[in-house]
């Protein structure tokens, strides 16, 4: 990407180039003018009688050779130097902010158009996540550095060069420890490389568990798998920091030889100036070499941190190219097809894509030419649009590209897999008709392949032959089988950015059911329904996916099981007034897939699929009369639907139903958990918690937390060696400045020696305590940089489950990636820099303050002037440093959601409309990134300003003590050399502060997560076989999900005897999976009591309660990894019991046929099946669990009825023994149930038997009973 870094950024790069290379020319002048003044210095001090010369007119040689006159060309040449550096400096940084951007927005932009498969399968979020976030930086870094890697050289040619015109051959033989050096810094710069690519994998890996551990928290720890599932993470944790402690040592080794290097050199150049040349050290040469030899101090310094940039930045870069050629989707889903709407703003253009997408057989022509990623695909208008298959197949121009009238999609002798690298289609044959304005039903059971076809007409999937057309100009709307939803209002959720129609909103309102359930939230429709929609049902969730879909008006609707989510009554209204009058009365194409039979008469065209393929199409009496079990099929779905509507119940008489007060119950909770009393924030609607942001400086208690973590033994032996490291550099260049001193009274070899070996006896101190303390501070901030990470991600496993309903999973994500990474990292690299710089400016002061203590009294002004200006620029600086992170969360969250989403964006052609807003976001965030940078800049001219002012006054000060004092030369020489590091170090120390409480911000947001206050694990522990028999008790139970909430549950009693079947029914939101939480302590319990063979759950260990009891959720979740290792994560079960849980759960077919077996992969999330097909792996683990106890919560919601009566009778005979709790919207799923327990508005409405509970004509009757009466 080299070529394209210089074309996009080459000019501003080169400008800047030549105004550091000014800017380093000027830097050179000064060490040959301190020279001069040394010489001018003796002049005066040695100068005899004859001397002394009358009047005269004086040269210019002369007049340049005057103390006074240098000094000020010293303060002229300083003041020129910091404009050009400071201007360098501003235009670098702000061409790396673009370029960390255009990254940014580029990686969006091609995940976008990423395969589905790619990032199933090959890549995971954390990876996806890295690329967006950690990548980037790492480029812009190297970025900010790229111009050293020519600076450094000619500094130290010229360095060099100057070097030897001072002192002669001695120096080039000092040069020669550069040349030992470099090779020893360039071995461990590919060390560090080969370090550094294990260390960005390892990040991805830690990142994509934590993603997982996020994603499926609330089923870790209703399982108590938390702190399985965090050793699994610490562990990847630990090899990460074990790279990062290779790195970490090899950075400080190859600082430490640069930091020696200059030491080296002086005791090399000095030791054999006197043998070589038979001169001895005067102050003229002593001081204007040291100078020079301090300046090689700073691009010595610079060539590792330079070379380190660098190597990270080629394997970021190389990254990122490789994920921009990773494979993508189909053109059927490209977002860049998308038609551009008046009402939407244009986004800017990146020339990375593909432009004219034609019909196809199998790929696009390879000649097809690059332009816009977001520009519309230009097709003609009469042509019908073609899916995009695999590679390896051409363009067949003879092909008709006009539909049959009356078709919206064929699909023509196709089979279409997920990986091009498999040989294995998942769908094979396929060829059908979808009918114009029609409704289209595809059944099949579980694993058979809807869902996969409904990719496949999406051009999610790669055609391995055949082609998918879709009708020209017709457009796709999608409510897919998991709901995806914004973090954004309910109406915002709906609309998807179209304009607002008053009357339709309305009636999609209507044909969804949803009006009730807008009455009750806080803004109304205007109210924040929290990430993927977390404050809402999954009916409801469901339901406003289904109307987004009804809403957006296209031509094609695409529907993937929405109903299983709804009870009976809701769904039956769904499908009449949504589905029936409002799509396809008004000629909408419908593609439904469903379990739901009793629907089928009312299909233009059915669709069976089986193992992947179409077994038979057509009306129900086609299929009847090709599948003759399906007659009985069908009339068993009707006679159940038909004895599941409730007579008494109806959608439109008015009253809130309790689904509604749970709702009601959410959004109030949300609102006292982020403690929103003001009344224009509470009209917002917000139910996510905003997140936390500190005002003024970081605070006493940040830094002594993070003391504390590097340890405080640590700490102290860290200040003594920095202390006493300071001691011997001022003591080292005052015996030096003693050297050079006796060499003016001509003194013998002999005490030369003995200056020598002095000086060489303080340098090896010097750097032996050096390295102590570089290591030291190293070793305690990684050690820092472990407890952190682990504090924050141990309490967040132990945190309630509600805190994840409220906090958005980026802005989690964001603590482990770019804080983490601050802590790891460039909080080290600061932290030394600050250790450094501050040594350094203490050491001149104390310097200056011995030679002359006038300096002194005129340093405490400046030192005044230094505080105000520090105190004014940390005050905006740290604040801006918070706004950049805080900024940086919502690109971070619109990036999650994206990649959770993309398959409902693509059908939507909505990826113009996200790209926008993530332009937004990142323009909001570079916004305080840039008053970040200049406020930066505006700092360091005025410290610039004091450094050069420092060395005025130094010297200045050192003239008039050496004519009035009779001020030795060498401490002239010695007082003005350190002088002129000031300006460089104060810059640092600034910076180093300011930085560290930038960086400390990261501490103080990891802190921030591990003070959340966290569920009670402690209590009794039982007896090892408890429970034995699985008898439950509640004893007027009170349940709510917080303090000042209105309870879910009101003064339950009823018992469970042990081994009973019991069903658990009512009306969506009436208490159900509230009492399943109850039973596993995931809500509070606030009146009366749970007992389990006796026992009450609240003495209890939370970790006891939860690997006793077993639940099989409503929304299924797998983990990256293997089949095996998800039904059996801690290695307990042999490999026969594992198989005879998948074949009690009916899967062992399938994994047979998936070749590995039990070590067949699973993707990230399990996306690599169905939904029903999960839930069934959901049912394996609890069989495996053995648990006395197992609550089934909609366990069989998303599987086909025939599926869901096998799994009823495996549930009666294999947990024959236990305690079985089913809580389903199926009334046929909990008939044959010994006891039916049915709740209403949270309370015991009746219990007993279903024979019982029938003759009694209660709750349960009227949901039984048939509409005819019978």
């Amino acid at each position: 990407m080299t070529k394209i870094y210089l074309k996009v950024y080459g000019r501003r790069l080169f400008a800047a180039a030549v105004l550091k290379l000014i800017g380093d020319v000027f830097g050179f002048i000064n060490p040959l003018a301190v020279g001069a003044l040394t010489v001018y210095v003796t002049s005066i001090k040695y100068a005899s009688a004859e001397q002394t010369s009358p009047a005269h007119f004086v040269t210019v040689g002369e007049f340049f050779a005057n103390g006074f006159v240098l000094v000020a060309v010293m303060f002229l040449v300083s003041t020129l130097k910091f404009f050009c550096i400071q201007t360098y400096v501003y235009i670098i940084v702000i061409e790396a902010m673009n370029m960390r951007s255009a990254l940014q927005a580029m990686v969006y932009e091609k995940s976008l158009r990423l395969s589905t498969f790619a990032t199933a399968g090959k890549m995971n979020m954390g990876q996806i996540t890295n690329h967006m976030s950690v990548d980037p930086m790492v480029i812009q870094q190297m970025f900010q550095s790229v111009n050293y890697l020519w600076s450094v050289p000619v500094q130290l040619a010229v360095n060099l060069l100057l070097l030897y015109f001072q002192m002669g051959f001695p120096a080039l033989i000092g040069a020669c420890v550069f040349f030992i050096i470099t090779p020893v810094q360039f071995k461990m710069m590919s060390v560090i490389t080969k370090r550094q690519e294990d260390l960005l994998l390892c990040s991805d890996e830690r990142l994509k568990q934590v993603n997982e551990l996020l994603q499926g928290i609330r089923l870790l720890k209703l399982y108590a798998w938390e702190e399985w599932y965090c050793q699994g993470v610490e562990a990847v944790r630990a090899r990460e920091l074990a790279c990062l402690m290779k790195i970490t040592g090899a950075t400080i080794s190859t600082i430490l030889l640069t930091s020696t290097a200059p030491v080296l050199v002086t005791l090399v150049g000095f030791g054999t100036y006197s043998a070589l040349t038979g001169k001895t050290l005067t102050p003229d040469v002593t001081f204007s070499s040291l100078s020079l030899f301090n300046m090689l101090g700073t691009p010595l310094t610079m060539v590792p941190t330079a070379l380190l940039l660098l190597v990270n930045g080629v394997v970021s870069s190389r990254r990122v190219l490789n994920f921009l050629l990773a494979p993508e989707v189909e053109v059927s889903c490209r977002p860049d097809i998308e038609e551009a709407r008046d009402d939407e703003p244009a986004c800017a253009e990146t020339k990375l894509g593909r432009e004219s997408w034609t019909s196809v057989e199998g790929t696009y022509d390879n000649s097809t030419e690059t332009t816009s990623l977001l520009s519309s695909g230009s097709s003609d208008s009469s042509q019908a649009k073609y899916g995009i298959g695999s590679p390896g197949r051409s363009l067949r121009q003879d092909e008709p590209r006009d539909l049959p009238p009356g078709v919206a999609v064929k699909v023509t002798d196709a089979s279409f897999l997920w990986d091009l690298d498999s040989c294995l289609p998942v769908l094979s044959d396929i060829n059908l008709e979808i009918p114009e304005g029609k409704l289209t039903i595809i059944i099949g059971q579980v694993g058979s392949g809807k869902s996969s076809l409904i990719s496949a007409i999406l051009g999610e999937m790669s055609t391995l032959y055949g082609k998918v057309q879709i009708r020209e100009n017709a457009e796709i709307a999608l409510a897919a089988q998991k709901p995806w939803l914004l973090n954004v209002t309910l109406k915002e959720n709906i609309l998807f950015s179209k304009s607002l129609d008053e009357k339709r909103y309305d009636l999609v309102l209507d044909s969804c059911a949803l009006k009730p359930d807008i009455d009750i939230l806080p803004a109304r429709d205007q109210t924040e329904i929290g990430e993927k929609g977390i404050n809402l049902s999954g009916g409801q969730k469901q339901r406003v996916s289904v109307a987004r879909a009804m809403y957006s008006n296209r031509d094609v609707i695409i529907l993937d099981d929405p109903l299983s989510a709804l009870d009976v009554h809701v769904g039956r209204h769904l499908f009449e007034e949504g589905i029936m009058k409002l799509l396809v009365k008004r000629r909408h194409t419908v593609i439904l897939v469903t379990h739901q039979l009793q629907y089928l008469n009312r299909a233009d065209l059915i669709i069976v699929m089986k193992d992947g393929r179409i077994t038979a199409r057509g009306d129900l009496d086609d299929i009847i009369a090709s599948d003759p079990v399906m007659y009985s099929e069908y009339h068993k779905a009707v006679r159940v639907a038909s004895e599941s509507e409730t007579e008494t119940s109806s959608l439109d008489s008015g009253s809130i139903t309790e689904e509604r007060r749970q709702l009601q119950q959410r959004v109030r909770s949300a609102f006292l958990v982020n403690q929103i009393s003001d009344a224009a924030e509470t009209a917002s609607g917000s139910l996510i918690k905003k997140e936390e942001m500190e005002r003024g400086s970081i605070s006493c208690g940040v830094y002594l937390y993070y003391a504390r973590n590097v340890g405080s033994w640590l700490v102290l032996l860290i200040a003594v060696t920095a202390v006493a490291n300071t001691a011997l550099s001022i003591t080292t260049n005052f015996w030096l400045s003693a050297w050079s001193e006796a060499g003016l009274g001509n003194e013998s070899v002999s005490i030369s020696d003995q200056y020598f070996i002095g000086y060489l006896g303080l340098s090896v101190g010097y750097l032996l305590v050096k390295s102590t303390t570089s290591t030291l501070l190293v070793v305690g901030l990684l050690i820092a940089a472990r407890r952190l990470h682990q504090k924050m991600l141990r309490n967040l496993i132990r945190v309630p489950i509600r805190f994840f309903d409220t906090t958005p999973v980026g802005r989690i994500l964001n603590r482990f990636s770019s804080d983490t990474k601050l802590i790891d990292s460039r909080l080290t690299q600061t932290m030394i820099t600050l250790l450094g710089s501050s040594l350094r400016v203490l050491s001149a002061v104390i310097v200056n303050t011995i030679v002359m203590p006038l300096f002194l009294v005129f340093f405490l002004p400046v030192t005044v002037v230094y505080l105000i200006l520090q105190w004014y620029f940390l005050a905006s600086s740290r604040e801006l440093q918070r706004l950049d992170s805080i900024s940086r969360s919502p690109v971070f969250a619109l990036f999650s959601e994206t990649l959770s989403g993309l398959t409902t964006i693509r059908a939507y052609r909505a990826g113009r409309r996200f790209y926008g807003n993530l332009l937004e976001r990142i323009d909001t965030n570079l916004t305080a990134f840039l008053y970040l940078q200049v406020a930066n800049r505006w700092l360091a001219l005025r410290l610039d300003a004091i450094g050069t002012f420092m060395v005025l006054l130094a010297g200045l000060l050192s003239l008039i003590g050496a004519l009035t004092m009779d001020l030795d030369p060498s401490l002239v020489g010695l007082a003005v050399t350190y002088s002129l590091q000031v300006s460089s170090y104060l810059n640092y120390l600034v910076r180093g502060v300011a930085d560290t409480e930038m960086q400390m911000n990261g501490v103080e947001r990891v802190k921030h997560f591990t003070c959340v206050a966290n569920e009670k694990y402690e209590g009794s522990e039982p007896s090892p076989d408890w429970p034995q028999k699985g008898r439950i008790e509640l004893q007027h139970v009170s349940v709510r999900y917080a303090e000042d909430w209105d309870p879910v549950l009101h003064d339950v009693t009823v018992e469970f005897k042990a081994g009973e079947k019991v069903g658990i029914c009512g009306r969506t939101g009436a208490g159900k999976s509230s009492l399943s939480l109850a039973l596993l302590r995931a809500v509070d319990i606030f009146d009366g009591s749970i007992l389990i063979d006796g026992v009450d759950i609240k003495s209890v260990p939370l970790k006891t309660l939860r690997s006793k009891v077993s639940i099989i959720p409503q929304d299924p979740v797998l983990f990256t990894g293997s089949i095996r290792t998800n039904l059996d994560p801690h290695g307990r079960h042999s490999e026969a019991e594992l198989w005879d849980a998948l074949e009690v759960s009916q899967l062992r077919g399938m994994v047979c046929q998936l070749g590995e077996g039990l070590d067949s992969v699973v993707t990230e999330g399990g996306e690599n099946f169905s939904v029903g097909q999960r839930q069934l792996f959901c049912l394996a683990r609890a069989f495996l669990r053995k648990s006395r106890i197992l609550i089934m919560d909609e366990a069989t919601a998303s599987v086909d009825m025939e599926t869901d009566k096998l799994l009823q009778q495996v549930v009666l005979s294999s947990f024959a023994d236990r305690t079985v709790l089913t809580i389903a919207h199926r009334i046929s799923s909990i008939i044959n149930s010994d006891s039916i327990l049915v709740l209403d508005h949270g309370r015991t409405a009746e219990y007993g038997t279903p024979s019982s509970l029938l003759e009694k004509g209660g709750l349960l009757a009227s949901f039984v009973k048939d509409k005819n009466g019978s």
